[in-house]
């Protein structure tokens, strides 16, 4: 179940909260195949599924770490959202760390923490602690610190 707060100050009173876990996910080859054809990373360990089967231990072509950092902001809406709210975006992402190899249709999922709320003039600064997990063993696939600015509707 997703936490919903009315304004983004709100959330400072969950600062050190674990959030709700995000849906169960899995990406497929096409999600993989549609991302390298954006970033132009064509490794073989991402596209080709023939060479994988037979080179690699789990048979499976392997997620590229970038596709995985993209699923950030879908899934931190999947756990939270924020009621009154004009605008968000990323500000940045820090510490980022590729923990295992994410092999496609390997079912993961978001488990976030907040690190801080700040106030400042123009908008609310959230710091939040991010862990993408195998659904299976919950062992952590990426850490990454999210900073997101949101926009209050006043």
């Amino acid at each position: 179940m997703r936490l919903q707060v009315d304004r983004p100050l709100d959330l400072a009173a969950l600062v050190g909260q674990e959030l709700p876990p995000s849906e169960t996910f899995a990406l497929t080859q096409s999600d993989v195949d549609r991302f390298v054809a954006l970033s132009q990373d064509r490794q073989w360990i991402h596209c080709d599924t023939e060479r994988a089967k037979a080179a690699l231990p789990t048979g499976r072509t392997i997620v590229p770490g970038n596709l995985l950092i993209a699923q950030l902001p879908r899934l931190l809406q999947q756990a939270y959202t924020v009621a009154r709210c004009d605008m968000s975006m990323v500000a940045e992402y820090r510490r980022v760390r590729f923990r295992h190899p994410v092999g496609t249709e390997v079912p993961l999922f978001l488990q976030a923490r907040f690190v801080s709320v700040t106030p400042t003039r123009s908008f609310v600064r959230v710091e939040t602690n991010c862990e993408i997990n195998f659904a299976e063993t919950r062992k952590p696939v990426l850490t990454a610190t999210v900073v997101d600015l949101f926009y209050d509707s006043g």
